[in-house]
Parts: structure tokens; C-alpha cells; sequence
């Protein structure tokens, strides 16, 4: 998977040291990505320990603001909503959708998909591991995970850079060598998947000396296995793909990594808490105050030099002729104000985000559909193209799963069946308007009842089976109280049934004609 050759050198100044990583990464632009994580993850999280603002005094305050997360849960927030899926056709259509929604919920599907998709957004790559346990009981032998990008290292194909024909996971584990010894040694611990010549997908596992693991660009004779963790097997002959799934967000032309949400913006975030810090350091030097004297410092009742106490209800006495005045400083941090306000609004619109999606509402712009639509395009449509990606990879993991994962462990298998990732409106609703034009349509006879209860469904509402019933039931006794229901013995015993009267007669009496 190649990367493009600048692809993370807007944080370049930010990401730190190679030391990180121990000396276990030998690639450059891998050892890159990975630092690239890590300020990715610090900028989220709030850790400035990739980035912290520049200080000019010791008594200063450093302060960060949290521009990432914003930014990165804004985007989040109308990316993928609602996901879900659906299963159609096959002969075991019942069992596969069964097995599908066990699954979903054991694993919590729906809450990592959420925080997945914010750390696609931060880190700029996501990754699911399959796998499967057959040692459980039947039915809950999957397992579905998301794994830390950094830990990823896929292997390329010769012929085809873009084509990926196995991957290491690699993370640092306690030397197995220096299990009874008090030391804090580290190894690479290395799982492999590769695609053998059979078609067949093989994992073995192993640990190496830091450094020593990576095959895809050392020599042999420089590669150090410490340990074997489970030799070379081959998993079952349904599963035909490597089980990671690797989600890029934003990922460039000729790139197959993905790019943080935040990247082109970091100096931006940088001056933000630099401006901050400074405000603050204003404020403070503001209330407590800067002085100028012409006298010499104070002395004490030896005649040494001693220091000013300035504090409520002490007096600063000087020679006559001396001064002792406070130096007149910033009057205002309205200038600050504007330029983080400046800088703010450029981190956002860079990442295509309207202040609407970050919970600042125009009341005017919400109720004004067409206004709404243009304030919630740029996120709207960015969106769109990123969830274009979610939804192929979801996709191709959904087809794996029926095709290869639940025949080979749960014993379930049905080829014709089709696995169909499906998202909601990322739109904001206004509810009173929805429900209101669906009775408009429903009362102008374009919309059956159905239909509408389908539709106010989608938005909260709940519909019971016996609910038609009740509905017509309540209906009749409505119209019978605004309506009035003559009783037999008012009409008297000589009235008409309906039959009589569609007949024409009543005893001797004729009532009604019928006209053919």
C-alpha cells in the first residue's frame, strides 16, 4: 500500500521523535504514520506532549484548547448515522440475518462503529479485525474488533502496489526469555496473514528482537525470532480474504492511507492555544499588575535590601522626589478575542464544518429549510463521499462473513444471500413540519396509512400490531357520537331493512326504484 511522499508533512514540526517507536519501526514513512497517529491521538485527547505552546515567563500557564475533538465529533456527528443492515434472498435467509443480529449485539457493532468512525476521522485510518474462536458454543464463535492502526503493516504485492496479498500486526510485548527476571525487556510480538498460492489464507504467530521483525524490506539473515506463538496454519477454504479491514478517511490520489480530519490545520490549532496562553498571561499580569519606582528597594533594620509587599491594606513608602506607579498595560483583550475568533472560524471552515454543527444555532437558518440545506451542504456532501467508503467496506466484510466466516464456523450457509450496510438522513429534521406534511398527503389521498406509519416510524414514532384495529374501533365510536345512531323502535316496526329497500318493497309498499 504505497504512500504519497508528503502525505503527513503538515505536522511534520509536530511529530516528535523517531524514539517512540524503540527502534522496532525500520520503514521511514511507516515510522511517519505511526508519530502521525500519535500527535493525531494527543490533538483529540487533549495531551500536548506533541505540541505544547512556547512560554515566556516561568509563571506561565499553558492552555489548550480542545479544536480537535470539536472539529472531529462535529464531523462524526452526521457521518454514517444510523447504521445498520439488511439480508435479502437466499435459502437460509432466517438463519443468517439470525446469527448476523446475535452477533451485532454481542459485539457491540453499533456503539464501536461509533467510536470507530471518530477515530478514522482523528487518525485518518480504521481498522476491523474478524475472527472466530471454534472452542465456544455455537452461535457466538465470531468476534468483530477495531484495532489500533499503528499496529498495522500490510504486504504488498510485487506486481501491484495498491493489491494487498497479507499484512503483519505487530505490537510490543514482555520478552518471553525474561519471564522469572525483574527486567523490562520488550519484543515484537508479529501475527501474519498471507494469501498462499492455493487461494487459502494462512496466520501464524511470532516474536522477534525490536527492530528484527519486518520482512517485507529486511533479509533473512537480519531477521531475529525470539519465540513461536502458534506456527503457520491455514484458515478454513470458505474464507478467500485477509479478515482486516482497513477504513482511510480522506485518503490522497495515488495513497491507499487515509489522512486526518485535522491535517492542513495543525498550526492553526497551534496558534489557537498559543493566543490563549498569551490571553491568559495578559489577564494575569493585567490583574496583579506591573510597577515602576525610582526609589531603591526597601531595606529592613539592618539596612538590607529587602523586597515590596504589595498586597491589600500596605503601604509603599518612598523618598520625597522618588515615584512608585503601576505601568499602564493592555486595557483590552478584545483584539485577542477577535483573532481566536478568526482563527476558529478558518480551523472550521477548513474542514468543512458550518457552526450549525457545532451546536450554535440560528433559529432563522433551522426553520428555513432551503437555508438549512445550505449551511449543511459542505458537511452533508463531504459526508457523502466518506460514507461512500463505509458502506463498501462494510460491504465486502458483510459478504465475507456470509460467504466464508458463517459456513466455516457456525455452519451456516446460504450463497445467494446479500448483506446490505444501510445509513439514515444526516439532515436535521424538524418533526413538526414532517408530521405535518405526511397528513397533508395522507389526507389528499397520496400517501396510504402504511405508509405514513412507516415513515413516522423512522422518526421515533412506534407502531404495534393491533394498533389498525383499535384505530377503526375508536374511528366508529367517534362518528357514531357526532353522527347519532337511530334506534329500530323510532323508525317504527314497519321500517325498511337495507335489503328491502335495495329490493324495492316493503310489504305492499313500494320504496325505491332500482335504476339499471
Amino acid at each position: 500500500m504505497p504512500y504519497v511522499p508528503k502525505q503527513y508533512d503538515s505536522a511534520k514540526d509536530f511529530l516528535g521523535s523517531e524514539s517512540l517507536h524503540l527502534g522496532n519501526i525500520t520503514d521511514p514513512m511507516d515510522s511517519m504514520r505511526l508519530l502521525a497517529y500519535n500527535l493525531y491521538d494527543d490533538l483529540y485527547s487533549n495531551r500536548p506532549d506533541s505540541y505544547r505552546v512556547a512560554l515566556r515567563t516561568d509563571s506561565d500557564v499553558e492552555i489548550y484548547l480542545p479544536s480537535t475533538s470539536k472539529i472531529v465529533d462535529a464531523t462524526a456527528r452526521f457521518l454514517a448515522v444510523d447504521f445498520d443492515f439488511q439480508v435479502k434472498g437466499g435459502e437460509n435467509l432466517t438463519g443468517v440475518e439470525k446469527l448476523l443480529r446475535d452477533t451485532w449485539k454481542r459485539e457491540a457493532i453499533a456503539n464501536r462503529s461509533i467510536k470507530g468512525k471518530k477515530s478514522m476521522l482523528t487518525r485518518g485510518d480504521l481498522l476491523w479485525h474478524v475472527t472466530a474462536d471454534p472452542r465456544k458454543e455455537v452461535g457466538k464463535r465470531l468476534s468483530l474488533n477495531t484495532i489500533h492502526p499503528s499496529s498495522y503493516f500490510p504486504i504488498e504485492d510485487p506486481e501491484n502496489a495498491m493489491r494487498v496479498i497479507g499484512c503483519h500486526l505487530v505490537d510490543l510485548v514482555a520478552d518471553p526469555r525474561e519471564a522469572t527476571k525483574s527486567t523490562n525487556k520488550l519484543v515484537a510480538r508479529r501475527q501474519t496473514y498471507r494469501k498462499e498460492p492455493n487461494g487459502q489464507i494462512s496466520s501464524e504467530a511470532m516474536t522477534f528482537e525490536l527492530g528484527a521483525w519486518d520482512d517485507r524490506s529486511l533479509a533473512a539473515d537480519k531477521l531475529k525470532p525470539v519465540s513461536i506463538i502458534w506456527p503457520k496454519k491455514l484458515l478454513p477454504p470458505q474464507i478467500k480474504t485477509i479478515p482486516i479491514y482497513h477504513f482511510p478517511n480522506n485518503e490522497p490520489d495515488g495513497s491507499s492511507w487515509g489522512m486526518s480530519q485535522v491535517a492542513g490545520i495543525e498550526y492553526i490549532i497551534n496558534a489557537l492555544n498559543q493566543s490563549i496562553t498569551y490571553e491568559d498571561l495578559t489577564l494575569t499580569l493585567q490583574g496583579l499588575g506591573v510597577y515602576v519606582s525610582t526609589a531603591g528597594p526597601p531595606k529592613d533594620e539592618g539596612g538590607n535590601p529587602g523586597v515590596y509587599k504589595l498586597h491589600p491594606g500596605n503601604v509603599v513608602e518612598i523618598s520625597q522626589g522618588d515615584e512608585f506607579s503601576r505601568v499602564s498595560g493592555v486595557s483590552s483583550v478584545s483584539p485577542w478575542q477577535d483573532h481566536l475568533s478568526f482563527l476558529d472560524a478558518w480551523a472550521l471552515q477548513g474542514s468543512g464544518i458550518p457552526e450549525m454543527a457545532t451546536g450554535t444555532v440560528d433559529v432563522s437558518v433551522a426553520q428555513s429549510g432551503i437555508a438549512l440545506a445550505l449551511k449543511m451542504g459542505p458537511i452533508i456532501a463531504e459526508n457523502a463521499d466518506k460514507q461512500l467508503t463505509i458502506g463498501g467496506k462494510w460491504e465486502q466484510l458483510g459478504y465475507d462473513l456470509i460467504h466464508g466466516w458463517l459456513p466455516a464456523f457456525e455452519g451456516v450457509d446460504s450463497p445467494a444471500t446479500i448483506f446490505t450496510p444501510t445509513f439514515g438522513d444526516p439532515m436535521p429534521l424538524d418533526r413538526d413540519a414532517y408530521v405535518k406534511e405526511l397528513i397533508e398527503l395522507y389526507s389528499s389521498g397520496l400517501l396510504l396509512i402504511d405508509e405514513v406509519r412507516e415513515k413516522l416510524e423512522k422518526i421515533g414514532y412506534k407502531y404495534s400490531s393491533d394498533l389498525t384495529e383499535k384505530l377503526l374501533e375508536e374511528t366508529n365510536k367517534k362518528a357514531t357520537a357526532e353522527m347519532g345512531e337511530p334506534k329500530p323502535d323510532e323508525l317504527g316496526a314497519d321500517a325498511p331493512d337495507l335489503m328491502d329497500t335495495l329490493a324495492g318493497t316493503n310489504g305492499s309498499k313500494k320504496t325505491m326504484k332500482l335504476v339499471t
